[in-house]
């Protein structure tokens, strides 16, 4: 005879998976901070920093296509900003990944960048909106690519 709950077992390990993996959303495993870090006539300039969980790591600017995705930030279409080159980042990890059988490059646990931006039209202003598209990843699992949007603040008052 069948145990009753028997097919009960498989719907509660579904649900506990499905709980666990939401959990694991991008915004609870990286935690970004951006500041306007300075201003000038037509130039402002600004420091984002990622404080990434222990264990998770996030794709560089330079990881080369064909494996995971790279960081990116962007300016929203709307706003009369634009990014110069090149963004000066944190020092980063190398490491061949069997899962993509390629070199994957990427940050651990805190990562900064600085922009350099382009203001045309009106003066800068005390905000800056900043989308930040990343890929993180842990030893198991990598989560879907995510776009955050954050706005960078000036620091004086």
């Amino acid at each position: 005879m069948k145990h009753p709950l028997r097919g009960y077992r498989s719907l509660f390990l579904l649900l506990g998976s499905c709980s666990a993996l939401h959990a694991q959303r991008p915004s609870d495993v990286v935690k970004w901070d951006a500041e306007i870090t300075g201003t000038k006539p037509g130039m402002q300039s600004a420091k984002l920093t990622a404080t990434i969980s222990d264990g998770w790591h996030v794709y560089a600017l330079s990881q080369p296509s064909g494996g995971p995705t790279p960081l990116k930030f962007s300016i929203p279409s709307a706003s009369s900003i634009t990014l110069s080159s090149p963004i000066l980042e944190t020092k980063v990890v190398r490491h061949f990944d069997p899962n993509f059988n390629m070199e994957t490059i990427y940050y651990l646990k805190t990562a900064s960048f600085d922009l350099s931006l382009k203001v045309g039209g009106a003066a800068p202003g005390d905000t800056l909106p900043v989308d930040v598209r990343f890929q993180a990843c842990n030893d198991r699992l990598c989560l879907p690519p995510y776009t955050t949007h954050i706005l960078a603040t000036s620091k004086r008052r």
